[in-house]
């Protein structure tokens, strides 16, 4: 027998969406301001997974420049008809206050490494969509949003709306099929034993976050809730090692075995208080349709198990008749991670629109994929050059490539060559969590003496640790002068809730720069504002004068203890 271990997505890799097609498991994940948009990952069995694609090709290039921290792409929602792939997902454009700005596209594909269709809009009411694909006719769910200081806090209900053959557009007007008086969203309905099931994501997506399921004879209700509670969660044991657990979508085995991918955050605590540097990850569980006929967890009761048993690997494509899966040639090309300097996989692409813009896992980019512009790995063969652009705080124009953190002990490092010329001028490697959040070892210059000096003064190169926090704003700790003629390698290792960054230059040995830092700002649960994404580790170069500024990285290494 084997089993799983949650989470089987470790970092940041929330609100997942689970289908089976043939012999393949696929699993989408929300992306907000990252790019690759919605990455997709495949499987077998539910334990090995690789990277299979994302919403990508000449026509699905979203501009996600200049939306806030943890807007852009919410909670996507794959599926199969029609002998083809089907997603639909929202772009939020503005959201913090009563009003939530967004549009609900839906794309299509016959392989999911793409090319994706030009995403059609079919609504801007909601966010956390999916799609029903029922006896031949498609139905599109989704959460509607109340603006109103009168209205019912935000959640107006559960929309369900028919969509036109080829899912470019709505038809007739949607009808509200259910309605709670706590926050409801992420609604996927399902058809077992003759009866309809509406399972929905509750509660908000703190630590009272769970999964409710409905049931109705009828497609439109009324639907009743199961009077066991929650199918998931963990809102009533706060020392559960997988808190928030909700979110999810369902997914049946070529045996018929029902599993539910979910999401979940790893806590840790420090004085107190608790917190998921990681964000929200994917976990999968086992159902069982119960002999009274509902939906509830294998192993009994509500709470996440930390082993499952596997989906059996048979190879059985059986059991979906139109699943033309393609070639697996299609596929991104596996690249080890000590290629190209150490970015192995990292592809940017070029900027004049012809469908090869990317970026290529497991690297991401900040709202907007990669080019040739500003990020070159042919300019100097084995090392990574960026041209400096805009600023850590940007919300349009980063030159920053960065991974997911994905375990509580991470250590990663990079060796830097860059010859700023002044202060505007930086690059180095960065913990980063959004443009409130991160911690930053980079090389710039100052004046010499450390003091501000009126016209051209004499500069000197130092190495420095830039913290940006939301409560206490921007810092700079333990600045050091380096030899301008020799390249930097830099350092930080991860521990909990505790980030110690080094440096080395020439034969010398490494050493400490700056203070302990506490990480515990790259976590959803730090700052008083709502937070969605995870922590990344990568490099990242600044030109605030006239973005001539480049650096060079080279033997980047990143380890999870």
């Amino acid at each position: 027998m084997t089993l799983l271990t949650n989470p089987v997505l470790p970092g940041f890799s929330p609100d997942p969406s689970l289908i089976r097609v043939g012999e393949w498991f696929y699993l989408a994940n929300s992306s907000f301001e990252w790019y690759p948009t919605i990455p997709i990952h495949r499987s077998r069995n539910l334990v090995d997974w690789e990277f299979a694609g994302s919403f990508s090709g000449p026509d699905a290039l979203l501009d996600l420049r200049g939306l806030q921290d943890s807007g852009a792409i919410w909670a996507p929602s794959l599926s199969w008809s029609d002998g083809s792939f089907w997603l639909v997902f929202t772009v939020v454009r503005g959201f913090g206050g009563p009003h939530k700005d967004m549009d609900t596209y839906i794309t299509r594909s016959a392989d999911v490494a793409g090319p994706w269709s030009a995403p059609a809009r079919v609504t801007t009411t909601g966010f956390d969509p999916s799609i029903f694909h029922h006896e031949g006719r498609h139905w599109l769910l989704n959460m509607e949003w109340d603006h109103r200081p009168t209205g019912r806090g935000g959640f107006a209900g559960i929309n369900l709306q028919e969509l036109n053959p080829a899912g470019t557009a709505t038809v007739g007007e949607p009808q509200i099929i259910h309605r709670r008086s706590v926050l409801i969203e992420g609604p996927n309905l399902y058809t077992f034993a003759g009866k309809f099931f509406l399972m929905l994501a509750e509660g908000g997506t703190g630590q009272n976050h769970g999964i409710a399921m409905m049931r109705a004879d009828d497609l439109f209700g009324p639907y009743e809730p199961d009077p066991h509670g929650p199918v998931l969660t963990t809102r009533d044991d706060a020392s559960h090692e997988l808190q928030k657990a909700g979110h999810g979508e369902i997914a049946v085995d070529a045996h018929g075995q029902m599993f539910l991918a979910h999401l979940a955050s790893r806590w840790s605590e420090k004085n107190g208080r608790q917190y998921s540097v990681l964000g929200r990850e994917t976990c999968i569980q086992r159902l069982r349709l119960t002999d009274d006929g509902w939906l509830r967890l294998e192993q009994g009761g509500w709470s996440p198990a930390l082993t499952v048993k596997a989906a059996a690997s048979d190879g059985d494509a059986s059991a979906t008749a139109d699943a033309r899966v393609p070639a697996a040639a299609t596929r991104p090309r596996a690249v080890r991670a000590d290629d190209a300097g150490g970015f192995g996989g990292f592809t940017p692409g070029h900027p004049a629109g012809d469908g090869r813009l990317t970026v290529g896992w497991p690297w991401s980019t900040l709202r907007h994929p990669a080019d040739a512009n500003w990020a070159s790995l042919s300019d100097r063969p084995g090392w990574l050059r960026l041209r400096g652009r805009h600023s850590t705080d940007s919300l349009f124009e980063q030159s920053l490539i960065a991974r997911r953190l994905t375990g509580p002990a991470v250590t990663a490092a990079v060796t830097v060559e860059a010859r700023p010329a002044n202060f505007t001028q930086s690059a180095g490697l960065i913990f980063y969590y959004n443009t409130a959040s991160y911690f930053y070892l980079r090389t710039t210059v100052r004046e010499v003496g450390g003091e501000l000096i009126p016209g051209d003064a004499p500069v000197e190169q130092i190495l420095e640790v830039f913290e940006k926090d939301p409560l206490t704003g921007l810092q700079s700790h333990g600045a050091v002068v380096l030899d301008p003629g020799l390249p930097v390698r830099l350092e930080g290792s991860l521990d909990g809730a505790r980030l110690r960054f080094s440096w080395s230059q020439g034969s010398e040995p490494p050493r400490f720069i700056g203070p302990e830092l506490d990480a515990l700002q790259l976590s959803d649960d730090h700052g008083g504002s709502l937070r969605f994404t995870g922590a990344f580790v990568g490099v990242a170069a600044q030109d605030l004068r006239d973005r001539s500024f480049t650096a060079d990285f080279t033997d980047f290494h990143y380890r999870t203890d």
